[in-house]
């Protein structure tokens, strides 16, 4: 896209950044402009000619990490969430970096069962509206495994989550809770299986900030009649399993599956339970949390598909159809991050870095999870507010080399005045088909689309070639 969109988005996202120069500051928002313009380009060549030097000094200094990189970021981040309507859904989940090629990189651990994988990991917490657009990161954790404690699974139940991995999910969840606890905001922390954790319920947490997972552990549980008795009392506690299933059936819906083109009917179920605490935990005075388990099954499923299936445990009242409906639409939004995470790797190469020490890579990762970030949001934006004025999101250039371009390649008329005229204008450079089954574009052929637009608007900038004086006396002549 041309410098003028993104170097004002640069500017209000980095613009405030706590780098400890002005002068870093300035660097980094050229970086993050050009970056923008030319997702996915290596990050040494966004700096002219030096380049590979100038990146090399910035994230040298010791001002320059991960949390300085995303100071203003979150800050901007936080202001969006004021603003927008709805509940906000902060959205947690982990993935692996493969730097195995980097092999002078030192400080590197596993990141998979290959005796040769090795990377980083990165846990984010992407914040969404209930729209599912991104509205920005509020946390980022990147670590590395130390290879000597691999192997530790079995001494898993006697050490505390504070000393394990999985303190990453709590991690999460105290970050919503500091940047948006006290906002007056709804907030739903989202969670896969992973996250299914007696401590992340236990957790103190404000009022405004719930949780929502999908259940992986078929823990005990107390009923409402059982919650009633002493906890001495005979009567055998039921499995979470077991307690859905004498739960109440609310009703059923249709809903579409667009990737299996086919309606399936889903029947709906819920019951409020009191999770029991781990053995380990039992003689802590900590009460035991209350949640609702939401199951979301398939009826009548053809032969030879998979049925649809959740059993989700949340904070949110789901007591009746409307309210677990909701429940399961906030769940599905997990899946936005992981088209971040395919935006961070495929669309800005982060696996591509190159840098020689660990330091040095943190902020520049965190610097292109804002990029990916922002590519993410103008997808999604074209699809919640389709008929915005493209002007929100492009200049006038950007918008008139689009045209031109869809009207000499694709369709003999075309008209772009909205944002979802100008992101559709942009994938088709991108190669996206526009067909009737193809839906709205993805960040895909959204991301090729603007490297394409960068190019395209570079050669309209250029002037004819002129040839000198002389240059044709040796041309073959007819």
């Amino acid at each position: 896209m041309s410098d003028g969109t993104n170097l004002a988005v640069a500017e209000h996202e980095f613009g405030e950044a706590a780098f400890g120069d002005e002068r870093r500051t300035r660097r980094a928002v050229r970086m993050v402009a050009d970056l923008l313009g030319c997702v996915g380009g290596a990050i040494s060549n966004m700096c002219g000619h030096s380049g590979a030097q100038a990146v090399t000094r910035f994230f040298s200094c010791d001002q320059v990490t991960e949390e300085s990189t995303l100071s203003c970021h979150r800050k901007r981040t936080v202001e969006r969430c004021s603003e927008c309507g709805g509940r906000i859904l902060a959205i947690q989940d982990t993935t692996f970096l493969d730097f195995s090629t980097h092999k002078a990189l030192e400080g590197l651990g596993p990141v998979s069962t290959g005796k040769d994988a090795k990377g980083m990991l990165m846990h984010s917490l992407l914040v969404v509206d209930e729209q599912k657009v991104p509205l920005g990161l509020l946390g980022l954790s990147l670590w590395c495994r130390d290879i000597d404690q691999h192997g530790q699974r079995s001494s898993r139940r006697s050490r505390s989550i504070t000393e394990k991995e999985s303190g990453k999910w709590l991690l999460g969840l105290n970050e919503a809770d500091k940047y948006l606890g006290g906002s007056g905001k709804e907030v739903v922390v989202i969670g896969d299986r992973e996250s299914d954790l007696w401590d992340m319920f236990a957790a103190p947490r404000s009022g405004n900030v719930h949780l929502l997972v999908r259940m992986c552990q078929n823990r005990c549980v107390e009923t409402s009649e059982d919650h009633s008795e002493s906890e001495d009392s005979e009567r055998e506690k039921p499995l979470l399993l077991a307690a859905i299933a004498g739960g109440d059936v609310l009703g059923r819906y249709d809903l579409g599956v667009e990737s299996q083109g086919r309606t399936a009917e889903l029947e709906v179920r819920s019951r409020r339970v009191w999770l029991r605490a781990p053995k380990a935990r039992k003689q802590e005075s900590i009460a035991l949390p209350c949640v609702w388990i939401v199951e979301v099954a398939e009826v009548d499923c053809p032969d030879g598909t998979e049925p649809l299936h959740w059993i989700l445990l949340t904070s949110l009242d789901a007591g009746n159809l409307e309210q677990a409906r909701y429940v399961i639409n906030c769940y599905s939004a997990r899946w936005t991050i992981e088209e971040f995470h395919k935006t961070l790797k495929s669309g800005c190469k982060v696996e591509r870095l190159q840098f020689e020490t660990l330091n040095r890579m943190r902020p520049a990762i965190a610097m292109l999870c804002v990029v990916a970030q922002q590519v993410m949001f103008l997808t999604k934006y074209a699809r919640s507010c389709p008929d915005a004025p493209a002007s929100l999101v492009s200049t006038e250039e950007e918008r008139d080399t689009a045209l031109q371009w869809v009207l000499d390649h694709k369709f003999a008329t075309y008209t772009l005045e909205t944002v979802a005229d100008y992101v559709r204008a942009v994938a088709f450079i991108g190669n996206f088909h526009g067909r009737k089954c193809d839906g709205e574009p993805g960040v895909k052929s959204v991301w090729q689309g603007i490297r394409g637009l960068k190019h395209l608007i570079s050669g309209r900038r250029m002037r004819p070639f002129q040839p000198s004086p002389g240059s044709t006396k040796n041309a073959i002549k007819d």
